[in-house]
């Protein structure tokens, strides 16, 4: 297992710039030489390893395993090569990865600012739970002590809210551990139906499924496998663990005689529109292109979405933050009025 991997932008582009060299004519080992060039000296190191393994006989799904790329575009590699269009595999791998890349680094974009801040007044929280919180309750209480006045309540609310914040983010620190450390182990069929009870991430989960089965069987059928035979790829291959489940559940079926539209339409973890396109699509001997539109449309919709979950991030942490810092000002400022008033 190797220590450090290459960073998601940098397994993106590299695949992608491989599959546009091998469709202007280079051979593989060709291309990967031209592309060490432009490596930095440990990327270099990197590439030297991939083509001794190559030239060695391993497959280059194999080879990409070695350098721990991400297990995902192994597997569409790995299917590349089995439909014989590498060039096209790539480059979909790579930009699959420059999109995750892309998602991922506006995603922390969106966060960093806000949750410097978050930090920021947490620590003054604490800061004026020990030390001040304490006198202004002694305050408030003295001034006021048969009935219970406004400013006591914020002060209450003020005084367990640190260990309220605490309690969440432990709990968001286990779920995190018991994701993976539990859920991780699960048959891979068993987590998507987790994933499908939790309410933002059903719906997403639905589309990065159906985009990732349709695309996948659209390759093979295109490359002249039958549906059985393209069920025994998906079984056959270790790197996309919930594609090799339901490729060996799907056969099964299909030799039970069940309809291979009538089987994936039942399946709560897909969109209902692909049961109807593979419907359509063996009606008219077009399964395999009518597939391979239906995953793009599929993967628009995908990223229009988490485009919308990106935006609404900021705006709610910040949002958060001011609450806290009003709260603050409230907590130390009422009691202060109130001492002038008395």
């Amino acid at each position: 297992m190797r220590k450090k991997t290459w960073p998601l932008q940098e397994q993106g582009q590299f695949l992608w710039r491989l599959g546009q060299l091998l469709e202007k004519g280079y051979s593989l080992s060709q291309a990967i030489e031209f592309l060490e060039i432009q490596q930095p000296v440990l990327r270099r190191r990197d590439l030297q390893h991939a083509l001794s393994l190559l030239r060695s006989g391993f497959a280059f799904y194999k080879v990409l395993e070695a350098l721990s790329f991400h297990s995902e575009a192994v597997g569409s590699i790995f299917f590349a090569e089995q439909h014989g269009d590498l060039a096209q595999g790539l480059a979909e791998a790579g930009k699959l990865l420059l999109s995750r890349a892309r998602y991922w680094q506006r995603i922390r974009k969106a966060a960093r600012y806000p949750l410097f801040l978050l930090c920021a007044v947490a620590i003054m929280l604490a800061f004026i739970q020990q030390l001040l919180l304490p006198q202004f309750v002694q305050l408030s209480s003295s001034l006021d002590s048969h009935r219970f006045s406004f400013s006591q309540i914020i002060l209450q609310l003020f005084s367990i809210f640190p260990s309220v914040f605490t309690a969440l983010s432990f709990l968001i620190g286990a779920a995190i551990a018991g994701y993976y450390f539990w859920l991780k182990k699960l048959p891979p069929i068993e987590q998507i139906k987790i994933y499908l009870r939790i309410p933002f991430v059903r719906h997403l989960s639905m589309l990065y499924h159906t985009h990732l089965f349709a695309l996948q069987f659209s390759h093979l059928l295109n490359s002249g496998l039958s549906v059985y035979e393209a069920l025994q790829v998906f079984e056959k291959q270790e790197n996309v663990p919930f594609l090799r489940a339901e490729g060996a559940a799907l056969k099964e079926q299909l030799v039970k005689g069940q309809r291979l539209e009538e089987m994936i339409g039942s399946r709560s973890y897909y969109e209902k529109e692909l049961g109807l396109v593979i419907r359509h699509g063996q009606s008219n001997g077009e399964l395999a292109m009518e597939l391979f539109h239906y995953s793009r449309l599929v993967l628009e919709k995908l990223e229009e979405k988490l485009e919308k979950w990106t935006r609404t991030i900021q705006p709610i942490l910040f949002s958060f933050i001011g609450l806290l810092i009003v709260l603050m000002y409230l907590s130390i400022l009422l009691p202060m009025f109130e001492a002038m008033n008395k």
